[in-house]
């Protein structure tokens, strides 16, 4: 889920790649409207995925095959989810566009983006390369809407100065849970907490719902069939109220009203007053750029009956009334290739989809030693269950938490009480 704050969309930084093909495939073809062969169209909104796949990755792209891409002007976040819906009902979108990731169940129930299945079974692809949790997330009951061109996966952020003036252990450096279990968390972030600075904070990025569930045993926020609010069983019950009793029980995190502001717990990290953040690899350049006082790192998230992380997808899909989707699907194969997915990893900005192009995910001089984290944590990715209506279903339930969060109510009486709302959105 590309989510951040409660009721607030978090716009993330990454981009794409991947290797050449310039054969087209005309009989996976699904466009209705009539377009240039050698011409494809693209859109996004504007962030670091623009500015890599239509900058860097469109000219190598262009240069391998000869085709050529032609990007609309970028708008931000907010508009562009407009924008997506207003093009894809005018009947002449673009050949390849990107989608939040929330969205995906929907579009494809509704056949409005293509199901491209037969392009990738006909292509010369290696899909074993990919991440398996990555990949796995566009194949759905109506087929296979997209790729995820990358993840930006979640993991502890720590102020390794900090840990080492107090003389408190460092977390793992593998994606282990051996001395890193809920508890070793908790512990540790009483070790850290001080009249200075809090231990922790967990509930600014909201993909915490669903990882925390599923790692207490749980089926995360949506049950498999994507019909029930599986938050609201007992494993998500004690898993959130476990988060939320971090700040109202055991005072070694910041109260809600302290990080419910825009970067609010970002800006408390980089200011030395918080000790561990879990959060989106998104952040990392934010940090490279601002940490200059202390040395931060990363380490994996901690576990409990599970261990797994949830990442944002970024998401290209081709639309159903695509005039060029051959086309579009060869810009596709490009993006999450291993040329494409190098530019990723060499840029920084996320994990890509394939295994081998990952690899050249380096620190460099700036950026957490530990890096390669990212990719245990991609390897180890748990996604929220599709649903058909996921946007309109979070809205429902995220004010109720929040309310949790201050301690007006519990988590079991906020879940509880909006679970009926939830699922009759959902049916």
């Amino acid at each position: 889920m590309n989510t951040h704050h409660i009721l607030s969309r978090r716009n993330f930084l990454i981009a794409g790649g991947g290797a050449a093909g310039a054969v087209l495939l005309a009989s996976c073809s699904g466009g209705t409207a009539e377009g240039n062969p050698d011409e494809i169209t693209g859109a996004g909104w504007a962030d670091g995925l623009n500015d890599l796949v239509f900058g860097q990755i469109k000219d190598d792209f262009e240069a391998a095959t000869g085709l050529t891409v032609t990007p609309q002007a970028s708008v931000p976040f907010d508009d562009y989810q407009t924008r997506f819906r207003t093009l894809i009902a005018g009947g002449s979108p673009p050949d390849l566009m990107r989608l939040n990731d929330d969205f995906l169940r929907e579009m494809s129930d509704k056949e409005t983006i293509m199901d491209i299945g037969s392009y990738l079974s006909e292509s010369d692809v290696d899909t074993s390369d990919y991440f398996e949790g990555v990949l796995d997330f566009t194949d759905l009951p109506n087929g296979r809407a997209g790729l995820a061109i990358g993840a930006l996966p979640r993991v502890i952020y720590f102020n390794k100065t900090l840990f080492e003036e107090k003389g408190v252990p460092l977390p793992p450096t593998t994606w282990t849970s051996e001395g890193w279990t809920w508890e070793d968390f908790l512990e540790t972030a009483r070790a850290l907490t001080d009249d200075e600075t809090w231990g922790a904070c967990v509930v600014t990025d909201t993909a915490y719902e669903n990882t925390f569930a599923v790692n207490n045993g749980g089926e995360g926020i949506f049950s498999e069939d994507g019909r029930s609010f599986a938050l609201a069983g007992p494993e998500g019950l004690e898993a959130l109220q476990w988060v939320a009793d971090l700040a109202l029980v055991h005072e070694v995190a910041p109260t809600w009203a302290e990080v419910s502001g825009d970067d609010a717990e970002q800006q408390l990290f980089v200011g030395g007053r918080l000790a561990m953040l879990f959060s989106s690899m998104s952040i990392s350049g934010y940090l490279s750029e601002n940490v200059t006082e202390f040395e931060w790192d990363i380490a994996p998230v901690p576990g409990n009956v599970n261990q797994y992380s949830e990442s944002s997808m970024a998401l290209m899909v081709i639309p159903t009334a695509a005039a060029n989707p051959d086309g579009a699907w060869e810009f596709l194969k490009y993006i999450t290739g291993p040329d494409g997915g190098q530019a990723i990893a060499e840029h920084r900005v996320g994990v890509p989809l394939s295994r081998t192009a990952a690899e050249a995910l380096e620190a460099g001089d700036t950026g957490p030693a530990n890096i390669h984290l990212f990719i245990e944590a991609a390897n180890n990715n748990r996604s929220v269950h599709s649903t058909t209506a996921t946007a309109a279903a979070v809205a429902i339930y995220r004010p109720e938490l929040e309310r949790a969060l201050i301690g007006e109510i519990t988590v079991e009486e906020a879940l509880t009480g909006a679970r009926d709302q939830v699922e009759a959105t959902l049916a």
